[in-house]
Parts: C-alpha cells; structure tokens; sequence
C-alpha cells in the first residue's frame, strides 16, 4: 500500500530511474580498461627488460617464481650452446636443443602479455623498482659472461676497407670488408685464449698477422698436415690435383713449390690479380678471421 501523499506515477519513475543508472554502472563495469599512455609505456618497458635479461619482465610484474624459471631454462640453452663447439652435434640434434629453448622464450612474451594484462592496474611497479631492474640488465649485457651483448663484444669481427685490387674479381679496392672472428675460432670466458671450433676450407679469403705484425689478405691453399705445391695455377694437394675452383671468379696463376704444411698453420697464398705472389705458413693463432664484405 503507498502512502496518500506519493504519487503512483513518482513512483514508477523513481524505480525506473535506478534500473537504468544500475544498468548502466554494470555495462561500464564490464568495458575493457582503456590503456593509458603510461600503461603503455610499462608494457614496453617490461617487454625491453624480458629481453634484455629473460625473466627480469615477469619479475617486474612480481611473477618472482616464473622469472627465475625462465632465467634458468635460458641458462641451460647457452650452456649446451657453448659446448656446441667443443662437440660436433648432428643437425637434427641442434635443431631439438636449440628449438625448444627458442620456442619457450617466444612462448614468455606471450605469458608475459597476459601477466600484464591480469595485473594492470592491480599492480603498480614503481619508478625506483625501473631503475634498479634496467641497471641490472644493461649490467647483465655488458658484463655478464653468457650475455649475447658480452659475447659479441668479445667475438666481434675487425672491419676494414680493402686497399688493393689483389684479391679481384671477389673483392676490389675501396670495398668496406670483415674479418670474421668467429668462423673459426671463438672466444669464451672459460679460456684464457680462443677455442679453435673450425678450420679454414681451401680456397678460403682469410686475414692473417705476419710476423711483423702487419695484417695481410690471402686464400688458404693448404690445410694442417698436407703437402701442397702449384704448377701454373694448379694446386696439387698430397701429390694429386685439386679440381675444385677457387670463389668469386678467380683464376690462380703462378706456381709454389712443395711445401708440407705444419699440424698447427694453414698454407695462404698472397695474390695479385690471380697470380701467386707469394705463399705464408700461417700459424692458426695468427689468423685473424675469415673475409667477407660487411653488408
């Protein structure tokens, strides 16, 4: 029964009023959150520190436990990517030991994604806890021993600008060149000097220091313990010929005399246009790299 004094009409708009305002709270409620340009910010933010040092993303997010997980599981990928040189490994083996990893960290970005988006605005990471996380993984990078920043720092290639026509048709004058360090040897923490993962392949264009310290072009003819000598541009390998051509069109000339080659050193030829000019007994710790042009 409604009192005298309220009217029935008053009535039904009142209820009818705060349906609608209870509807309309509930429709915003159930909106997606808009991402602000800070929100925004810190995903990217979080994304650079997952990749910077793998792990350090979801510890942002206070995902302490699955941080330290997947900071491990990359451990273990560079671990048996370092005894890779040690141990010749099938291709399909490599594929498996490689893969996974590779496919978990994907995998991570993705989990790292949905963490953010369960979490924001629940979980606000401070200013001070950025800086300190972005200090560890630039630190991580530079000095840390299994770091992809710190392992190229220590295997980066010696570029330079090639200042002769020697070693024309592959490469001419004025062409922005490399020494790879890393086709043949590698350095790691865990040696006081290069690990010798490959040899050179015959015909190879390779960088060497001579004994007078200059840095000198030439293409190996000779491997460790072969007899090699040249008669008109001919490589005779263990007293039989060599019928393989050597890369980028040229075309040897020149002889060499008979020449056995040490257990330690490759046999280079310097060249001049094709022409043999003269041949160096290089030891492979004086070996610089393999060449190759930079872009």
């Amino acid at each position: 029964m409604l009192k005298p004094d309220v009217n029935l009409f008053d009535y039904i708009g009142f209820v009818w009023y705060y349906h609608n305002r209870n509807r309309e709270n509930s429709i915003l409620f159930e909106q997606e959150p808009t991402v602000s340009r800070t929100e925004r910010q810190s995903i990217s933010f979080s994304f650079f520190l997952h990749l910077l040092l793998p792990g350090l993303g979801h510890v942002f997010w206070r995902e302490y436990l699955f941080g330290v997980f997947v900071f491990l599981v990359t451990l273990l990928a560079v671990v048996l990517f370092f005894v890779s040189f040690f141990v010749k490994l099938p291709l399909a083996v490599q594929i498996l030991l490689y893969g996974f990893p590779a496919m978990f960290y994907i995998f991570t970005f993705f989990d790292l994604a949905r963490i953010i988006k369960t979490r924001r605005g629940r979980v606000i990471p401070g200013r001070r806890t950025a800086l300190i996380l972005l200090a560890v993984a630039i630190g991580y990078q530079l000095l840390s021993p299994i770091a992809l920043t710190n392992f190229c720092l220590r295997n980066y290639p010696e570029v330079f600008v090639q200042g002769d026509n020697r070693l024309s048709p592959l490469f001419s004058e004025g062409d922005l060149l490399k020494a790879s360090h890393l086709s043949y040897k590698v350095d790691l923490f865990l040696m006081d000097r290069p690990v010798l993962h490959a040899l050179p392949s015959r015909y190879d264009p390779v960088r060497f220091v001579d004994s007078d310290g200059r840095s000198i072009n030439g293409l190996v003819l000779g491997l460790p313990g072969e007899e090699i000598e040249a008669a008109d541009g001919v490589i005779v390998v263990n007293g039989l010929p060599d019928i393989a051509e050597p890369p980028g069109g040229i075309i040897l000339t020149g002889d060499c005399s008979l020449t056995h080659v040490d257990t330690y050193s490759i046999l280079v030829a310097r060249l001049n246009l094709g022409r043999i000019d003269r041949v160096y007994e290089v030891s492979l710790a004086d070996l610089t790299g393999k060449i190759g042009r930079l872009f």
